[in-house]
């Protein structure tokens, strides 16, 4: 081993001390940097899903988005002159997933990945309406309508501000349910 001839360390008639890794820091700070990154990336998951996604609870008919109110034109659900009363969306980030709202004429009920996924029901179709409660917040509230095809239609409903309750309501004032 050769030996260095160091200059002196603050007028110390020892040599200058070299510096040594630690093996310990190294690893203190990869690990560190990693948490930072793991968590900066569950924040900008959130904050992309809290921006691009729709609200969790029931809108109210003026309070939809137009993006919103586009993608369900596209997809064949809403027609031009129909009235959303309330709208809902159980999707995370695309609507396009699942959701179901009440109009002036109808309920729509849409889910992606069956044969055809908008369902259109009359309310002069429906004789029979429930609503099955729900107010966790980890829980959607479920509207069962049964048909005069006898045919049965659940969907979700956040129970958020009881909305779930005003959207049952408008689907049971217009509907042609007998007592």
């Amino acid at each position: 081993m050769q030996d260095y001839n160091y200059p002196p360390y603050q007028n110390s008639p020892s040599p200058r001390p070299q510096k040594k890794s630690n093996l310990l820091w190294w690893i203190l700070g990869g690990f560190a940097a990693l948490i930072f990154l793991f968590c900066g990336g569950i924040f900008a998951s959130l904050l992309y899903v809290g921006t691009v996604g729709p609200e969790t609870s029931v809108y109210t008919g003026n309070r939809v988005p137009d993006r919103f109110v586009s993608t369900m034109e596209d997809v064949g659900a809403l027609d031009p002159d129909e009235t959303i009363l309330f709208f809902y969306s159980d999707a995370l980030t695309d609507i396009r997933d699942g959701f179901y709202f009440v109009s002036d004429k109808r309920v729509v009920i849409y889910i992606q990945g069956t044969a055809s996924p908008v369902t259109s029901i009359s309310f002069d179709q429906i004789t029979e309406a429930e609503i099955y409660r729900d107010e966790s917040f980890f829980e959607d509230s479920q509207i069962l309508l049964t048909t005069r095809e006898g045919q049965f239609h659940a969907f979700p409903v956040s129970s958020e501000y009881d909305r779930d309750q005003k959207f049952f309501e408008a689907i049971e004032s217009r509907a042609a349910i007998e007592p």
